[in-house]
């Protein structure tokens, strides 16, 4: 009970500095420019990584094309097929709010295969693979958590919203997520889409001043209102909603509060195959470490790279 007020009360913390009052990364600093180019200066980042950063501060997100070889790509949709063939008993899916275990029904619209990478090394492969961690590096400047994965065959179709409405973590703004292409994305398959620089709306507070919606505290129609805000004032700063189209082994990296979601399916017959995962600084932590303490193990997966997962069980 101790921890998860603690985790609650940090949630909270006014951190000045900062585009918003729940604090960052350091590329969320009102300074950021200046400490780039003074990394630049000091060569602890190179020209191309300070061209990555800039994108990062100006967009949102930055896009890493064939970051994952097409052997690891061919590999975890082997391994995703074998798990849908022998309802693999250890794995469990998410659609519509429910979790459930395998079931032929249950694959395709809208249904998510849950944290992947805990039982397959391809999947981690992927999810470290070195261009991104090298960039998760290079905005979190700590050691990398893997917290979560969605995997998905068809487009979500989900309303564009902001990642921090939904996870949790210590704090609000301190992680990243990461879209892995796992075949070349079709023009009507559902594309990924996005309001590119959207990142910088302004800040929405849910009842309570809190970043994150609660389904019970908050209710359905504070949600709604806060989903159609996002296009309004996206829209009234003159963005762009665009799509992601991406090649088999691209990668697009957001940050925590880039509007995006799924476009809706022109092409019923189209797959729309990829892996999304969400990552933190191993310090910061995601909720449930808090809330579910029997989930907090945490498995090194390479030098500043680790993994842990709400739904299975992690061996240290």
């Amino acid at each position: 009970m101790i921890r998860r007020l603690l985790a609650r009360f940090s949630l909270r913390k006014k951190r000045p500095g900062y585009f918003s009052r729940f604090g960052g990364l350091w590329t969320d600093r009102d300074d950021a420019d200046a400490l780039t180019a003074q990394k630049l200066a000091q060569r602890t980042i190179t020209p191309a990584d300070a061209e990555l950063i800039r994108r990062w501060r100006t967009d949102g997100y930055v896009i890493l094309p064939g970051a994952v070889a097409p052997n690891v790509v061919d590999r975890i949709n082997a391994e995703v097929e074998t798990i849908w063939n022998t309802l693999d008993p250890r794995f469990r899916v998410e659609r519509g709010g429910t979790q459930t275990a395998l079931d032929p029904k249950a694959r395709g619209a809208a249904a998510k295969l849950l944290d992947l990478y805990v039982y397959s090394p391809s999947a981690r492969e992927a999810a470290f693979a070195p261009d991104l961690a090298r960039f998760l590096q290079l905005v979190f400047e700590r050691p990398t958590l893997l917290f979560q994965s969605l995997s998905f065959e068809k487009g979500s179709e989900q309303p564009i919203h902001q990642d921090a409405a939904y996870v949790v973590t210590r704090s609000p703004l301190e992680f990243a997520a990461a879209w892995i292409a796992l075949e070349d994305i079709q023009p009507g398959s559902g594309e990924l889409s996005y309001y590119t620089g959207s990142h910088r709306l302004p800040e929405h507070l849910f009842p309570g001043g809190t970043r994150n919606w609660h389904r019970k505290r908050h209710g359905e129609a504070v949600h709604a209102e806060y989903l159609a805000g996002l296009h309004t004032r996206s829209k009234a700063m003159g963005l762009s909603l665009d799509l992601f189209r991406p090649k088999k082994g691209d990668i697009l990296i957001w940050s925590a509060d880039l509007a995006h979601g799924g476009s809706p399916i022109a092409d019923r017959t189209l797959s729309r195959r990829s892996l999304v995962c969400h990552y933190c600084p191993t310090d910061v932590q995601p909720f449930y470490f808090a809330s579910n303490p029997r989930r907090s193990t945490v498995r090194a997966e390479g030098p500043g790279a680790s993994y842990a997962s709400l739904h299975y069980p992690v061996r240290d």
